[in-house]
């Protein structure tokens, strides 16, 4: 007679088992797995999510040093860009229509910051007439630490019938986040906007911190919810805003002006 073991699946099951008492812990391994391999995930996940904020980063700093009016003019000095901005400027618009254009007072302002010392790394100057990468703003100034405040530039010819004094246009406190604000009155028109020696003899500069504006504002009973006009005059304290501006002509600014013009600002740059 022959003896047939095991044929019932149950029985192989089962003695399988009481052959080898660990299989049943051996099964449970996968679900402990599972969740190791869900914690692997998700600190690879956080990695790769950390990776990519810095990465964006990163390549929004490269963005806004490829706009910088700074690097633009010290790299391509004599490229069709900065001869086409000069021809727009000199002929391309009616004298009075300059002040419409961010250019009257970017362009200056940047030709003279490279000329006095001030790096691309410590002034950024958007390079956008609107809606460029600072959005709120016109630009920044950088410490030495990283951080950034941003800065706001106006550009104004003479006011009719007067030798030194300039209105300025709709300058805003509501809905900007400027720390800085700088002031390009032009004397004269000049005959080249591609050089420092172009434009610095016949431009002031003037600047205000932003705390000191907004004072102004409220002694003169002005609304920081509306864009305001100011009349100024370099050494007049006379118009609403004319005793809280710092002014130099733009010919004598120098690293050592451009450091101490503010206690904030000196502090950042130091």
């Amino acid at each position: 007679q022959r003896v047939v073991t095991g044929s019932d699946p149950r029985h192989e099951s089962d003695s399988s088992l009481s052959r080898n008492p660990s299989s049943a812990e051996d099964s449970s391994q996968p679900s402990m797995s599972s969740s190791e391999g869900g914690s692997s995930q998700s600190s690879s996940a956080s990695s790769l999510s950390t990776s990519s904020s810095g990465s964006t980063s990163a390549a929004f700093a490269e963005a806004l040093q490829a706009t910088n009016l700074l690097n633009l003019l010290s790299s391509t000095r004599d490229s069709s860009w900065l001869r086409k901005w000069d021809g727009k400027m000199v002929r391309g618009l009616p004298r009075h229509s300059r002040d419409c254009m961010d250019m009257a007072g970017k362009l200056p302002l940047a030709l003279k910051a490279l000329d006095a010392g001030i790096s691309p790394q410590e002034l950024l100057v958007d390079s956008a007439q609107a809606g460029g990468l600072h959005s709120r703003g016109d630009g920044s100034l950088v410490a030495s630490d990283g951080r950034a405040e941003g800065i706001e530039i106006k550009g104004a010819g003479l006011k009719r019938r007067k030798k030194r004094t300039f209105a300025f246009k709709g300058i805003r406190v509501r809905g900007t986040d400027w720390k800085h604000l700088f002031l390009l009155g032009r004397e004269r028109e000049p005959e080249g906007w591609s050089s420092a020696s172009d434009v610095d003899g016949c431009i002031w500069l003037g600047y205000v911190g932003r705390d000191r504006y907004k004072q102004a504002l409220r002694k003169a009973g002005r609304s920081e919810r509306e864009p305001q006009d100011a009349t100024v005059t370099p050494g007049s304290t006379r118009s609403w805003l004319g005793g809280a501006v710092e002014w130099v002509r733009l010919k004598d600014l120098t690293r050592e002006w451009w450091d101490r013009k503010d206690p904030d600002v000196n502090s950042m740059c130091g």
